[in-house]
């Protein structure tokens, strides 16, 4: 994944397990961030420091200013000899373990977390560091519910402004941000699984992204066993797509001010129709029951015509992509509103996340561009939470809602 930090373009991979030849790495990326596993699955113990030195002469060989090394849980050389495997590592690689370094005034720091804190580290993180680089996730971001507790609150406590790991490849390519810090999950494991190299390291690749469509629609029709490969085929797609889109958003911005504006008065017209139905709905039932509406948006189930990516299968496409089974996250669709006893108070403003500062700054937009756009936290989720390439939702200029009312007798205090 490319990051922009500093005029510096930082590019981070982790997870690779031996296919480090199959990385696409930008021709202008002057900065290498490894968060581990780059070798291949271990086995006979004469087999492991050769894969290791085998990473190190890849590596070392990559033309940057910087290249970084935290190792993760398949670096076992590490564990199992550190003093030579230190000695191994070229002084053209810098190798992190509890420990960090100062470049052109960006601060790195590597903790030992493979995949978990199993020790306490002898170093501190630095607090307001650059880059916090681990091989393992925090608790509760891009992980899976597997991450270390103690990482989490180390972060909470230490506020980087980035959290680079990975060895979550489910979650490999995604991003998450929080106030104080933006964690990226790095791992590239699922994407190199399925090989589809760029042409001349061009910015975006036509032939591509449709060689990937065909793929993923043929899954979606006829097999789909492998989920893995085919969450990795979402993803790819939606990263080449979104790489074209983002280094030309001058070009988009309206098209992005109108989705903008659309999305939010359908979410208004759901939020004032949710409110009618749940006032209506508690004027006819007693104190005995507990009322619950649950309102939830979703994107038009009828694709625009209007798109300069896709061509004949469209409709398809956009039926592989709403899909529960392919974006997990958007089945509760791209908003919910659940109105019970007290939460009606809440405002539109409120429900929106527009109140708040940094509702526009979203990882990828120039602030800039956007500051007059006020994003809401639904733009938000589409964007970086789920397999949606930016083009294929900001098109959409036709929303429908589903309101649902739950009702149920309270469970009495058994004292009563």
């Amino acid at each position: 994944m490319l990051i922009e930090y500093k005029n510096h373009k930082i590019f981070a991979f982790s997870d690779t397990h031996g296919l480090n030849e199959r990385l696409d790495i930008p021709k202008d990326a002057d900065i290498l961030i490894c968060a581990g596993d780059c070798c291949k699955d271990i086995g006979h113990d004469d087999e492991i420091d050769s894969k290791y030195k085998s990473f190190l002469d890849w590596y070392s060989c990559l033309d940057a200013k910087l290249r970084i090394f935290v190792p993760g849980n398949h670096e076992l050389f590490l564990e199992l000899n550190p003093e030579e495997a230190t000695k191994m590592t070229p002084s053209s690689i810098v190798l992190l373990e509890d420990s960090g370094i100062e470049f052109d005034g960006i601060s790195f720091y590597g903790a030992v977390c493979r995949p978990w804190m199993f020790k306490k580290s002898e170093n501190t993180v630095p607090a307001g560091v650059d880059f916090l680089i681990t091989h393992g996730p925090s608790r509760g971001h891009l992980d899976k519910n597997t991450g270390c507790q103690r990482l989490r609150e180390i972060i909470e406590e230490s506020k980087p402004k980035y959290h680079i790991f990975g060895h979550i490849h489910e979650e490999g390519g995604k991003i998450e941000s929080t106030e104080t810090t933006t964690y990226y999950n790095v791992s590239m494991c699922n994407q190199l699984r399925s090989y589809y190299p760029l042409k001349d390291h061009c910015e975006y690749s036509s032939w591509l992204v449709k060689k990937i469509e065909g793929d993923i629609k043929e899954s979606w029709t006829y097999d789909l066993s492998d989920e893995a490969k085919d969450k990795c085929l979402l993803s790819l797609r939606k990263n080449l797509i979104n790489e074209m889109v983002l280094s030309h958003q001058a070009d988009y911005i309206e098209i992005v001010r109108e989705f903008n504006d659309c999305l939010r008065n359908a979410l208004r017209e759901m939020y004032d129709r949710a409110h009618r139905v749940y006032q209506d709905t508690i004027k006819h039932h007693d104190d005995g029951e507990k009322i619950v509406v649950k309102a939830c948006l979703y994107l038009g189930k009828g694709y625009p015509v209007l798109h300069p990516v896709q061509e004949g299968n469209r409709q398809q496409l956009w039926e592989v992509l709403c899909d529960g089974g392919w974006n997990e996250l958007y089945e509760g669709g791209i908003s919910q509103l659940i109105l019970t006893h007290g939460a009606y108070a809440d405002s539109f403003e409120d429900f929106t996340g527009m109140n708040i500062s940094s509702a526009n700054k979203i990882d990828g937009f120039d602030p800039e561009l956007t500051k007059d756009l006020k994003l809401t936290d639904q733009f938000h989720h589409l964007y970086n939470h789920t397999d949606f390439a930016l083009t294929d939702f900001i098109y959409v200029r036709d929303f429908y809602s589903e309101i649902n009312v739950e009702i149920k007798k309270r469970v009495q205090d058994e004292n009563k």
